[in-house]
């Protein structure tokens, strides 16, 4: 009985896929990579903010991906260049397995890239 009990509460947990509409960005700049370091992260627009399992803030709504390495590959996303301070494209992604974080300090919000949908060519940012 104790492992059926198990059995339904790692069901009740499976991910949700989530559909989302943002840009995605590989920031290399200094700053950028002291922050959140050299990971790919995505911006939803805004009117689907509330599809993310977050609680609410007043910051805007954002992630990086958990599978970053693959998330690289399915964006298609270029290695960095000396003269470029990262790439950007807008895209519309599934996610799941999303984990908001609550704590107190620097962190940020991850979840999992589960698919593609359809990307634009990656755009170079320029460094300021």
């Amino acid at each position: 009985m104790i492992v059926l009990l198990g059995s339904a509460q790692l069901y009740s947990q499976a991910p949700a896929t989530i559909t989302l509409d943002g840009q995605y960005s590989l920031r290399t700049d200094e700053m950028s990579l002291d922050v959140i370091g050299p990971q790919v992260c995505f911006a939803p627009d805004k009117a689907q903010w509330t599809r993310l399992p977050r609680p609410a803030s007043g910051h805007d709504a954002w992630f990086c991906f958990s599978n970053d390495e693959q998330a690289r590959g399915l964006l298609h996303v270029p290695a960095p260049k000396a003269k470029h301070c990262g790439w950007q494209a807008r895209a519309t992604i599934t996610v799941d397995t999303y984990r908001p974080y609550v704590e107190q300090g620097d962190g940020n919000d991850m979840a999992r890239l589960a698919s593609v949908i359809k990307a634009e060519p990656p755009q170079a940012i320029a460094c300021e």
